[in-house]
């Protein structure tokens, strides 16, 4: 996996040097990347490495980042499994004012940014105190934060609703877990489908060769608290269900207040068989598929997307929405279904991303994406190419529809979505910081050309 966490500082002006410094401060552990690559390809070339570094703005094959901001200095550092990438920024903003005597005025505003990025490899927050309490001392005690997360997306979709998605409690957690197993979820249905099902029928819900696990199954679902039992009393005579009760201690009460059955015996006479009952916390969690939604939101939360960039089951534009999520500025959108995915299924899921207009669609089906659907999608990505023929690729994928199939594939599936996403975010921090190893031809070019050489020898 893949976590992009962006920190940053304003201060009023850089020091002198001051990526040399903080490389100076740090210890061992923190391996410079970009320092060395200079030597490294001064010593290749021949020239010195004032080709490389100390030069003007144009003689680094770099571009701005941002867009607003010029990059002076930057490196890489390497801590462990974690890259640290510090890039020295600043912008100038002018603004334009009319002074007393009528005459516009242009002033100069110099704003000095410094942004630091960790591409991390794992869900906890890496231990970089250290790191950033040097880099402190460098600037003169600044404060890292967080830019603020605005899911401006999200907001564009939701147009003024709330955000209803709240966090997973432990019970749907692990009810969800349960029912991730095909078959406890198919033996769930079959009972929340008959209003009750009795013990004795409950293996032939379920496939033959998973029957010799029946009973770890209804267990199963009883301690996730999805099934209840009790007791159906049943008629001798006419085999007939008269009654259910949740104890056989219930029956023994039921003869003594003369209650007996059609046949006129008591009823603790009559047959009596355990039966199996699904909880209202079981049909909260069966209608709608409620429990992929809960697995679906947890992995989100388990890769690092916040809560509130997730909006799960909820209606835009007057469609129902399983998931929608905001990841690093990326509109993930995703179809969830506990079926196989159809063709009547990708014509509701093809309307709906022509209406969002996500970066990345996704379907997730615990079985697989019908030959139909795939065909369809096929047919609309090349329409859909020839339309944007000129348009610029976008750097996620190559805007096609992502297949989750299966839930063995679920929780890889998600951590390459976002993965794949987080990378695409690192790429300008990266680039702007890779930028700095490297010269541009011309500078390199006019090095080379001043190195003096000993004369050639007759």
């Amino acid at each position: 996996m893949l976590r992009r966490i962006n920190r940053w500082a304003r201060v009023k002006s850089h020091p002198a040097d001051a990526v040399q410094i903080l490389t100076s401060k740090l210890p061992a552990t923190y391996q410079p990347i970009i320092r060395p690559l200079i030597q490294r390809q001064s010593e290749l070339f021949g020239v010195p490495q004032s080709a490389f570094i100390g030069g003007s703005a144009s003689s680094y094959a770099r571009s701005s980042f941002p867009p607003d901001e010029d990059v002076i200095d930057a490196e890489i550092y390497a801590f462990g499994s974690v890259l640290i990438i510090v890039c020295v920024s600043e912008s100038l903003r002018l603004s334009h004012e009319r002074n007393s005597e009528g005459e516009i005025v242009t002033t100069e505003e110099k704003n000095s940014t410094v942004r630091v990025t960790y591409a991390v490899p794992f869900v906890d927050d890496p231990d970089v105190a250290e790191f950033e309490k040097l880099l402190a001392e460098v600037w003169g005690e600044i404060e890292l934060r967080e830019p603020s997360s605005r899911s401006r997306r999200l907001r564009e979709m939701a147009q003024g609703k709330p955000n209803t998605t709240r966090l997973p409690t432990e019970e749907e957690r692990d009810a969800a877990d349960a029912l991730s197993d095909k078959s406890v979820r198919r033996l769930a249905i079959a009972i929340k489908s008959s209003s009750g099902l009795l013990l004795g029928d409950a293996s032939k819900q379920i496939p033959p060769r998973e029957r010799g696990r029946i009973d770890a199954i209804v267990q199963l679902l009883i301690d996730k608290g999805l099934v209840d039992t009790e007791i159906v009393v049943i008629c001798r005579d006419s085999s007939a269900q008269v009654n259910r009760v949740a104890t056989a201690e219930v029956l023994n009460g039921l003869d003594e207040q003369g209650i007996r059955c059609a046949c006129g015996r008591p009823l603790s006479e009559e047959k009596h068989e355990k039966a199996l009952s699904v909880t209202d916390f079981a049909r909260s969690m069966l209608d709608g598929s409620a429990w992929l939604s809960v697995l679906m939101l947890q992995h989100l939360l388990d890769f690092g997307v916040p809560i509130q960039s997730v909006r799960m089951e909820q209606e835009y534009s007057g469609e129902e929405v399983d998931c929608v999520a905001e990841i690093y500025g990326r509109l993930v959108l995703f179809e969830l279904k506990d079926k196989e995915f159809n063709l009547g299924n990708a014509y509701s899921f093809g309307a709906k991303v022509g209406i969002f207009r996500p970066d990345v669609p996704v379907i997730v089906t615990t079985e697989k994406v019908g030959a139909d659907a795939r065909d369809h999608f096929a047919r609309s990505a090349v329409a859909d190419r020839r339309t944007r023929r000129y348009a610029t690729e976008d750097p996620v994928g190559d805007g096609g529809i992502k297949f989750v199939e299966g839930l063995d594939s679920l929780k890889a599936g998600i951590e390459g979505i976002v993965t794949e996403i987080a990378g695409a975010a690192l790429a300008p921090q990266l680039r702007a910081a890779l930028s700095f190893s490297s010269a541009t031809p011309a500078a390199l070019l006019a090095a080379w050309a001043g190195v003096e050489r000993p004369p050639k020898s007759e």
